[in-house]
């Protein structure tokens, strides 16, 4: 593992990379993700708002309404950690590849490697 030394104080122990891609690629991963798990039937793919509302349809029009409703929370949060997850990774690369921006927590210095 490479380690970065602060170029104002020479501190290695306490330097970090900052993370604003990484917060960014998580918010737009997990809402993107949110929103397919959620409306993914109409790109054919069955989620969770298709599975319990055929699971649900055992009791007619409410049954169908409260299984849709249910198991569209449950692919819209499978979608949202999904996204969230993927979105993470990327930012987390983008942050250490191509921003490269880090902070040192003994004089809090902000520099780019």
């Amino acid at each position: 593992m490479e380690r970065i030394i602060c170029p104002k104080c020479g501190n290695i122990e306490n330097v970090y990379l900052t993370s604003t891609g990484q917060k960014i690629g998580t918010a737009i991963g997990g809402s993107v993700g949110g929103v397919a798990g959620y409306f993914g039937r109409s790109a054919g793919i069955y989620t969770g708002a298709a599975i319990g509302g055929g699971i649900g349809s055992i009791i007619p029009g409410i049954g169908t309404a409260i299984g849709a409703t249910v198991g569209g929370l449950a692919g819209a949060l499978a979608g949202f950690f999904t996204g969230a997850t993927i979105g993470n990774y990327v930012g987390r690369h983008i942050d250490k590849h191509v921003i490269a921006q880090y902070r040192c927590g003994r004089c809090n210095a902000t520099f780019n490697r």
